[in-house]
């Protein structure tokens, strides 16, 4: 089994780039929240769509032509959303409260 570990770092970047980065990062939230808005279903676990191949196959396209991110930043945001969308089916149906998960933090996955 691997293990993951996560760094945080603080970055020192022009204010230039500092604008990019978060430009990026909202576009990133935009393609997780739009992903998530696509998977959930307020009626029943059932119904939420949790298959990444699916979910990636229906919307790559369009967050691509709509954002400006790179190919593995579209694919992380959708892999993100769907991980998520999994966790909460996981907890509806052991009968936990939940509700449809929403991207606020500017953080991204990069591989």
């Amino acid at each position: 089994m691997g293990v993951r570990r996560t760094a945080v770092v603080k970055l020192a970047v022009s204010d230039e780039q500092r604008d990019a980065l978060h430009r990026t990062a909202q576009q990133y939230l935009y393609c997780a929240n739009r992903t998530a808005d696509y998977c959930w279903s307020d009626t029943s676990y059932a119904e939420c769509k949790t298959n990444k191949r699916e979910v990636r196959d229906a919307l790559y396209a369009e967050l691509r032509e709509e954002t400006d991110l790179q190919a593995q930043l579209v694919q992380a945001a959708i892999k993100r959303a769907v991980e998520a969308v999994k966790a909460c089916v996981e907890r509806w149906k052991k009968g936990q409260r939940v509700s449809q998960p929403t991207f606020t933090a500017e953080t991204m996955d990069y591989d």
